[in-house]
């Protein structure tokens, strides 16, 4: 049976479709007969979901309303401390590793160990699969939340969208409509937005993390913070390359750069001055601009060098071209730093790139679910070396996640290309 807040998820996702679906009709475009099917589907989906929403509220209500008062003294019991966010992944990963990956024993640790008798109750009853621990609903979000600074694309402004499916389509603005100027008694010619499908499908995103055993064995908040951050680093580091530079292949995301236009990819002068590079800036601005994109959440994206070349930058006077960089912007625009975009790219393996991007068109499909699996035996790859767990007195943590990425509005990125700035 599914708890509350699955249900709670799953509705968000079906309200998200059929409002795709409501917004391609409102922008003046007819629905074809396959999509007034599945709205009607939707629509009924919504309603059933509701249905159980309101008969399991219902129920907490008459639980709490005639619970009765518990008479007599009761054992003190160790004031539970507030939470940093995401901490409780932390205790549930320590748990686990600590009892071997068995939910029971990893109960016990969790109340008596890390006094956290939430999370005790939640792996007393939570569900195991073949591949590990689900990671229950409620503390799942608290990992996504944290992804938000470990990753560049959600840090400037991507959108989430709940996919509890496992796919999700929307509409995608392809073009807008025109208007014309006529003479009296000529037909007036009509014209609508054109409209084409964003599907999305979830696309499995595996992360091995090595944790110190000792920090396992610690029994404080700051180990629990360090785990959740070695994983959360873990996940955040792959995901934005997938979402940036990714091909769609190989059951991935198609990230940014293969989501451009082709005239949205611009090649940077060959020669490297102050006017060349604010022209390059220019014409991935001009992309934007004349693709009619809103420019809501427009944000920059580059490598370290990048950066540092732009920091280190000055005029014939001795002037920084961009003193902005210090309040943490480009040309009135956030810009976010990941080694993600790579140095070594072209001919010479000297060039990067820099991306310009409104977010507000970018969504990130999130399908529910963390699945936390531990072995203690197992081996990894470090700087190409095969390295044992167990000979280190480490424990390996693979964590599984599952999304899909993609632009609502295709001329909402430009890829400045062959950018060869360097410090």
């Amino acid at each position: 049976m599914k708890d509350l807040m699955t249900l709670l998820q799953e509705r968000a996702g079906v309200q998200a479709a059929v409002a795709a679906l409501a917004a391609k009709e409102t922008g003046g475009a007819a629905l074809s007969a396959e999509e007034v099917v599945e709205f009607t589907k939707l629509s009924a989906q919504f309603d059933d979901l509701s249905a159980q929403i309101d008969r399991i509220q219902a129920a907490e209500r008459m639980a709490a309303t005639v619970a009765k008062p518990v008479t007599g003294a009761l054992p003190a019991q160790p004031k539970q401390a507030a939470r940093q966010p995401g901490e409780s992944l932390g205790i549930i990963v320590r748990s686990l590793v600590s009892s071997g990956g068995d939910p029971r024993a990893a109960a016990h640790y969790a109340e008596t160990q890390c006094h956290a008798p939430d999370i005790a109750a939640a792996l007393n009853t939570g569900t195991g699969s073949a591949g590990g621990f689900i990671v229950p609903p409620g503390y799942v979000p608290e990992v996504v939340e944290l992804l938000r600074p470990a990753s560049v694309v959600r840090k400037l402004g991507a959108r989430p969208i709940p996919m509890p499916a496992g796919t999700l389509t929307m509409s995608r603005h392809t073009a807008g409509s025109t208007a014309s100027y006529v003479t009296e008694g000529t037909d007036i010619a009509v014209s609508q937005p054109a409209f084409g499908p964003l599907t999305l499908s979830k696309k499995k995103l595996v992360a091995m993390v090595p944790v110190s055993n000792d920090l396992i064995r610690f029994s404080s908040p700051d180990a629990n913070g360090l785990v959740r951050d070695d994983i959360v680093q873990g996940i955040g580091t792959r995901e934005d390359q997938a979402f940036i530079r990714d091909d769609g292949t190989s059951n991935t995301p198609t990230g940014l750069r293969y989501q451009a236009a082709g005239g949205a990819l611009i090649p940077a002068n060959a020669t490297v001055n102050v006017q060349n590079v604010k022209n390059d800036l220019g014409k991935a601005e001009l992309s934007l601009l004349n693709g009619n994109v809103k420019m809501i959440k427009p944000g920059w994206i580059m490598s370290p060098r990048t950066l540092v070349f732009l920091q280190n930058l000055v005029d014939g006077n001795g002037n920084h071209v961009f003193p902005e960089i210090a309040a943490g912007q480009l040309r009135n625009k956030p810009y976010a730093v990941t080694t993600s975009i790579p140095d070594n790219l072209g001919a010479g393996g000297d060039e990067s790139e820099i991306y310009l991007v409104d977010f507000n068109d970018a969504i990130i499909g999130e399908a529910t679910g963390l699945i936390i699996d531990i072995s203690k035996e197992g081996a990894y790859m470090s700087g190409g070396n095969l390295v044992s767990a167990f000979s280190r007195d480490e424990t390996l943590v693979r964590a599984i996640t599952e999304h899909d990425f993609g632009l609502r509005h295709i001329p909402s990125v430009a890829v400045l290309t062959a950018v060869k700035w360097k410090p």
